[in-house]
């Protein structure tokens, strides 16, 4: 199983990246610090992960702008791979946008419990 973890604070991604390798030990995390470093790996052609966990609120390209780079591009396949928001936000017009948006399989409040991700196990 791939996981790339996008979020812009540090911290967030090193308990998030700790717990994902202590709950599954195969996993390969990757974690970007900026969504556009994402886009570019994309652009690159490394390989695809099975899951994205998306933050929102991001400076330089937040969450949204990165979701709308990312389906105008037509040479990813983005078919196998699964792209869960992970934010603190609490703004109904998120929750919204996410539920509407055919890329997004789901919204996750911050931060990352083992009940939050046992459909990863499936």
């Amino acid at each position: 199983m791939n996981i790339w973890l996008i979020d812009d604070d540090d911290i967030t991604n090193m308990l998030h990246q700790f717990f994902l390798e202590e709950y599954f030990p195969d996993a390969s995390i990757v974690v970007f610090s900026q969504a556009e470093l994402a886009l570019k790996a994309i652009t690159l052609n490394e390989p695809l992960p099975d899951y994205i966990f998306l933050d929102i609120n991001m400076p330089v390209m937040d969450g949204w702008e990165f979701m709308d780079d990312l389906s105008k591009m037509t040479t990813a396949n983005l078919n196998n791979v699964n792209i869960y928001i992970l934010t603190s936000s609490l703004d109904p017009s998120d929750f919204s946008k996410a539920e509407f948006s055919p890329l997004i399989k789901g919204f996750i409040s911050k931060p990352l419990e083992i009940e939050k991700v046992e459909f990863l196990k499936n």
